[in-house]
C-alpha cells in the first residue's frame, strides 16, 4: 500500500511550507481583527517546536527524522514575483534544513506567559500562570514588503526543491507541502502547477499538497472536507480542487488527533485558527517507532 513507509533517520520525511506574504494576509481572519499573518506565524512556530519535540529521544539533539522548508512568496511593488527561503540566521538562503539545524537556529527565544490548571490540594483545580520559553523561527515581513500572490511561481519553486529531495530519498515517505494562503493567485491559474507538484513521487506515493485557506469571511472553519459544497467561496473551492486526497494512514492519524477525516476527504482547511491549524499541520508527521530497525536507525 502507498503512504506506508515509516519515517526514520534512514528514510526521513520532508515538510515544506509555502507561505503567502501578500498584503491581504494582514487583513483580519474570519471577520475578526486578528491578522491572517499572525495566525500563520503562531501556527508555524508552534508546529516547528512540536516537530522538534517529536524527534527528541533523550539525546543531546533531536534526531533528523525530517527535512523542513519554509518558503515565502509575494511580489515587489511592480508585480515581479519574489519567492525565497524565510529561514534566517545561520539558515539564511537554505530551502531545506534538518531538524537539528532547526533546533540550533531559532531567531530568538521569547518568554511568554501560559495559563494552566493545577491541583489545589483540596480536590479541585486552580488556575496559575507560568513563564515558558517560546522559540521563534518565523516572523512576518514588514508590510512594505508584502504585495501580490504569485502562487503559480511558488508551486513551481516548490517542485524544483522537492525534485532534488526525492532524487536523494527515493524510498522515503512522500514529501508534504503545506500552502498557507488567502486564496487568490495573481500570476495565473495555479491548478496546472499544483498538478505538476503532486505528480512528483517517491516509491511510497505522490507528493501530498495541503492547502490552508485563511479567509476574511465570518464563516465556520472547515477541516478535511470530502466535498467542495462545504466551502463558502470560489477561492476556497479552487484550493479544494488543488488539494491531495488524504491517504488512509493520515486519515486515521487525524481521527486519533480528534479531527474528523471522512472517506474521500481532501488535505485542506478553511479559516483555521492557530490551534486548529496546528492540529491539521501535525497530521502525518508522527514518528512511529519500529522495533525491527537497528538502534542507530530508529
Amino acid at each position: 500500500m502507498p503512504y506506508d513507509m515509516q519515517i526514520d533517520r534512514s528514510n526521513p520525511g520532508c515538510i515544506v511550507f509555502l507561505v503567502d506574504l501578500s498584503n491581504s494576509m494582514l487583513d483580519g481572519i474570519a471577520g475578526t481583527q486578528r491578522a491572517k499573518m499572525d495566525t500563520v506565524s503562531t501556527a508555524i512556530n508552534r508546529f516547528f517546536q512540536e516537530l522538534i519535540t517529536s524527534c527528541e529521544k533523550g539525546e543531546e539533539k533531536p534526531r533528523n527524522y525530517f527535512d523542513v522548508g519554509l518558503i515565502g512568496y509575494t511580489t515587489d511593488a511592480n508585480g515581479v514575483a519574489t519567492v525565497r527561503s524565510l529561514f534566517q540566521t545561520a539558515l539564511t538562503g537554505r530551502d531545506l534544513v534538518s531538524i537539528s539545524d532547526l533546533y540550533d537556529n531559532p531567531l530568538e527565544i521569547e518568554q511568554r506567559r501560559k495559563k494552566e490548571f493545577v491541583d489545589d490540594g483540596a480536590g479541585g483545580l486552580t488556575e496559575v500562570e507560568r513563564q515558558i520559553a517560546f522559540p521563534v523561527w518565523f516572523r512576518s515581513p514588514a508590510p512594505t514588503e508584502m504585495f501580490g500572490t504569485p502562487m503559480c511561481t511558488a508551486l513551481g519553486y516548490g517542485k524544483q526543491v522537492l525534485q532534488a529531495w526525492i532524487d536523494a530519498h527515493p524510498n522515503s515517505f512522500p514529501p508534504m507541502v503545506i500552502n498557507l494562503t488567502d486564496g487568490e493567485s495573481t500570476d495565473g491559474m495555479p491548478v496546472p502547477f499544483a498538478e505538476e507538484l503532486k505528480a512528483l513521487a517517491t516509491a511510497d506515493g505522490n507528493v501530498l499538497l495541503f492547502n490552508c485557506h485563511l479567509s476574511g469571511r465570518d464563516a465556520q472553519p472547515v477541516f478535511l472536507p470530502p466535498t467542495e459544497s462545504l466551502l463558502p467561496d470560489e477561492y476556497a473551492r479552487d484550493l479544494f480542487g488543488m488539494s491531495s486526497p488524504l491517504p488512509d494512514k493520515l486519515r486515521h492519524m487525524a481521527e486519533v488527533k480528534g479531527i474528523s477525516a471522512p472517506l474521500g476527504c481532501k488535505a485542506m482547511a478553511f479559516n483555521a485558527d492557530a490551534v486548529s491549524l496546528l492540529k491539521l499541520l501535525n497530521v502525518g508527521t508522527q514518528v512511529v517507532a519500529a522495533a525491527t530497525l537497528p538502534p542507530h536507525l530508529r
